[in-house]
Order: C-alpha cells, then sequence, then structure tokens
C-alpha cells in the first residue's frame, strides 16, 4: 500500500521520510509526482490504535507469573511477569535456578 496519490494523475507514491520529512502534522509538505513530475502539497495525519489485553496479575487476588529474562551477561537477568511485563529482581533461589539452566 502506497502512503499517498498524486492530485493530478493519481500515481499512488511513498512520502519520502528521509531527515524526518512529511511527519509534521501542522505543516504543509510539498513533493514532487515520481510519474507526472508536478509538485504538490499534502499534509500528515497521525492515528493512533490500541489492543487491550487480560491482565489478571494486576486484580485482586491476582498472580504475577515471572519467568527470567534471556539476557548477556546473565547476571543483568531480571524477572519479567509474563502477563504485564512488570520487573524485580530474581530471588536467591531463582538466581540458582538461572544459573543452572544456563550450564545446560
Amino acid at each position: 500500500m502506497k502512503d499517498i496519490e498524486c492530485p493530478y494523475c493519481n500515481h499512488p507514491q511513498d512520502v519520502n521520510h528521509d531527515d524526518g520529512q512529511g511527519y509534521d502534522e501542522n505543516e504543509l509538505h510539498e513533493m514532487e509526482c515520481e510519474n507526472c513530475g508536478k509538485v504538490f502539497t499534502f499534509t500528515t495525519f497521525i492515528s493512533y490504535s490500541y489492543t487491550s489485553y487480560k491482565a489478571d496479575c494486576l486484580n485482586e487476588g491476582g498472580v504475577h507469573v515471572f519467568k527470567p529474562t534471556t539476557t548477556f551477561p546473565v547476571e543483568f537477568t531480571m524477572m519479567e511477569c509474563t502477563t504485564c511485563d512488570k520487573r524485580r529482581n530474581p530471588t536467591e533461589e531463582e538466581w540458582k535456578e538461572i544459573y543452572k539452566s544456563k550450564e545446560k
């Protein structure tokens, strides 16, 4: 899918975003059509979309499910919840398991 169509010849093309060109919303941008060679202007509209996920661990009675991160060197390993991405330092017992699994 191309970014924009030339208003003169309707040729679909991509906006050149080198050096951040074409991203500012409050600016009239200029562009030359790669097909007909005419210069036209365009404005930018940025839209956000969101996706929701259940996070039972953040609700009353919920429990975080922590797994060790894959980190090098292993000394920088953190425990990360698989649901909400909360991080904490490993316990002494978890460190033993982490080092044991790295030896395999």
